[in-house]
């Protein structure tokens, strides 16, 4: 019956949608119903899922909701970012400011009011019209102002990431500063909403309170060649029950790093949003140019990747 199921959820088209998977559309996703036969079908409760090319965290989130042991990495620090927003939980007190904050976003002035952004991010704000970099900017310093407690300021920064991916990418037209943050505080209540339902299947497959399930949790910033020997992976944790990645595709142009802008042209916000100077060209996270015909530097890397996963799996 589980085998059924993950045969005829391989080649889902549905929406990706459910629990939090919404926050961010990251490129290449797969299906939560993929994930989530594959996990019901090779993996049993409290045991290890393991995706080293994570991206988007699709698998993260199945693998938590359904009470296993998570552990990924990617070597794109976006992915972590994502990652670790799409699986915190977030308490009543939480919520209460993550809310306010969006409140006063949408209250807080006029777009000439506000200040630019620093020098410092200029590079990853290329082609951004001027007035979403202050809208952005503007809801970024709210977002500090919760910096005490780093769930809250992640969790704002990843509505202002889902926000204004919304308003940038592969749009012709760019929405005004007013309508980015009416869409930024109804993406609050929306991404609040589906954190609780993913908070309440997190508590109930692991028997605990949601926060403190987040121990079968591990994130790691890191090449999948070298996610093996992370001193982040607790040794008891392997080797994993089930490896379910999606690694990059060979002559594929996808870009994992950069919005695209009004046609063609391509801007690193995301990275500022996210607050992470990440500064990789696209052949970094694709294994190779675009322009490249050969396959010898993908495969390379493939092979690095994939001959550190065996070290650490069983036959099983």
């Amino acid at each position: 019956m589980q085998l059924d199921r993950l045969f005829e959820n391989a080649g889902s088209q549905a929406p990706v949608v459910g629990l939090t998977h919404g926050f961010y559309r990251y490129p290449a996703r797969f299906s939560p119903q993929f994930a989530r036969a594959a996990i019901e079908a090779f993996s049993k409760a409290s045991e290890t899922v393991m995706d080293p090319f994570m991206g988007g965290g699709t698998s993260a989130v199945e693998a938590l909701g359904l009470g296993r042991r998570f552990l990924g990495g990617d070597l794109n620090s976006l992915s972590v970012f994502i990652t670790r927003t799409k699986t915190t939980p977030l308490t009543r007190a939480d919520e209460e400011n993550v809310l306010s904050w969006a409140r006063v976003m949408a209250k807080n002035g006029t777009v000439r009011s506000w200040h630019a952004p620093p020098d410092e991010w200029a590079p990853y704000q290329i082609n951004t019209p001027w007035w979403l970099r202050r809208a952005i900017h503007h809801a970024i310093l709210g977002a500090q102002e919760l910096s005490a407690n780093r769930r809250q300021e992640d969790f704002a920064r990843s509505v202002i990431l889902k926000t204004a991916q919304w308003a940038l990418d592969c749009k012709d037209a760019t929405p005004s500063s007013r309508r980015f943050l009416v869409a930024l505080s109804a993406n609050t209540e929306a991404m609040l909403s589906a954190l609780r339902d993913f908070s309440s299947r997190l508590g109930d497959a692991f028997q605990d309170p949601p926060l403190r399930a987040l121990r079968h949790r591990r994130l790691i910033h890191c090449d999948a060649s070298a996610i093996g020997e992370h001193s982040r992976v607790p040794q008891d944790w392997l080797p994993p029950k089930l490896i379910l990645t999606s690694p990059p595709y060979f002559g594929v142009h996808i870009l994992y790093h950069r919005w695209q802008v009004q046609g063609r042209r391509e801007t690193p916000a995301p990275f500022w949003i996210a607050d992470s100077k990440d500064g990789m060209g696209a052949s970094f996270y694709t294994f190779g140019d675009r322009q490249r015909r050969t396959m010898e530097t993908y495969l390379t890397r493939l092979q690095a990747c994939f001959a550190s996963l065996v070290k650490i799996m069983d036959k099983r």
